[in-house]
Protein backbone atom coordinates (compact mmCIF):
# COMPACT_ATOMS: atom_id res chain seq x y z
CA UNK A 1 0.00 0.00 0.00
CA UNK A 2 1.24 3.45 -0.91
CA UNK A 3 2.06 5.70 2.03
CA UNK A 4 0.53 9.13 1.80
CA UNK A 5 1.79 12.46 3.03
CA UNK A 6 -0.36 14.98 4.84
CA UNK A 7 -1.04 18.57 3.90
CA UNK A 8 -1.71 20.87 6.88
CA UNK A 9 -2.88 24.45 7.23
CA UNK A 10 -1.78 26.15 10.46
CA UNK A 11 -2.45 29.53 12.02
CA UNK A 12 0.62 30.76 13.81
CA UNK A 13 1.90 34.00 15.25
CA UNK A 14 3.41 36.08 12.44
CA UNK A 15 6.61 36.51 14.47
CA UNK A 16 7.02 32.70 14.63
CA UNK A 17 6.74 31.91 10.89
CA UNK A 18 10.51 32.07 10.32
CA UNK A 19 11.18 29.95 13.43
CA UNK A 20 8.77 27.20 12.33
CA UNK A 21 10.15 27.31 8.80
CA UNK A 22 13.70 26.97 10.15
CA UNK A 23 12.74 23.88 12.16
CA UNK A 24 11.34 22.14 9.10
CA UNK A 25 14.28 23.28 6.95
CA UNK A 26 16.62 21.66 9.47
CA UNK A 27 14.60 18.42 9.31
CA UNK A 28 13.86 18.78 5.60
CA UNK A 29 13.03 15.09 5.13
CA UNK A 30 10.05 15.48 7.50
CA UNK A 31 8.23 18.25 5.68
CA UNK A 32 8.18 21.58 3.95
CA UNK A 33 6.66 24.88 5.09
CA UNK A 34 5.10 27.46 2.81
CA UNK A 35 3.66 30.77 3.96
CA UNK A 36 0.18 31.28 2.55
CA UNK A 37 -0.68 34.56 4.29
CA UNK A 38 2.15 36.32 6.12
CA UNK A 39 -0.08 39.10 7.46
CA UNK A 40 -2.43 36.67 9.21
CA UNK A 41 0.09 33.95 10.09
CA UNK A 42 -1.30 31.21 7.85
CA UNK A 43 1.23 28.57 6.83
CA UNK A 44 0.96 25.31 4.95
CA UNK A 45 3.02 22.30 5.98
CA UNK A 46 3.52 19.30 3.69
CA UNK A 47 4.55 16.24 5.67
CA UNK A 48 6.52 13.58 3.81
CA UNK A 49 4.84 10.16 3.56
CA UNK A 50 7.64 8.46 5.52
CA UNK A 51 7.61 11.05 8.32
CA UNK A 52 3.95 11.89 8.94
CA UNK A 53 4.06 10.61 12.53
CA UNK A 54 7.26 12.53 13.30
CA UNK A 55 5.88 15.65 11.65
CA UNK A 56 2.66 15.47 13.65
CA UNK A 57 4.72 15.08 16.85
CA UNK A 58 6.62 18.24 15.90
CA UNK A 59 3.35 20.09 15.25
CA UNK A 60 1.94 18.94 18.60
CA UNK A 61 5.14 20.11 20.30
CA UNK A 62 4.83 23.50 18.62
CA UNK A 63 1.17 23.68 19.69
CA UNK A 64 2.05 22.87 23.30
CA UNK A 65 4.66 25.63 23.19
CA UNK A 66 2.09 28.13 21.92
CA UNK A 67 3.61 28.47 18.45
CA UNK A 68 0.67 26.90 16.57
CA UNK A 69 -2.67 28.45 17.45
CA UNK A 70 -4.90 26.43 15.14
CA UNK A 71 -4.36 23.29 13.11
CA UNK A 72 -6.51 21.91 10.34
CA UNK A 73 -5.66 18.83 8.28
CA UNK A 74 -6.83 19.71 4.79
CA UNK A 75 -6.12 16.39 3.12
CA UNK A 76 -3.72 13.66 2.20
CA UNK A 77 -1.39 13.72 -0.75
CA UNK A 78 -0.16 10.84 -2.87
CA UNK A 79 3.34 9.99 -3.94
CA UNK A 80 3.69 13.38 -5.63
CA UNK A 81 2.91 15.26 -2.37
CA UNK A 82 5.84 17.64 -2.89
CA UNK A 83 4.42 18.85 -6.22
CA UNK A 84 0.87 19.55 -5.03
Amino acid sequence: MLKKGVNLICKVSVKDIAFINAIFEWYHEVGTVRTRDNKNGIIEIWLSPDFVDDGMKAIEYLKSGGFVEELEVVGEAGDNWHRE
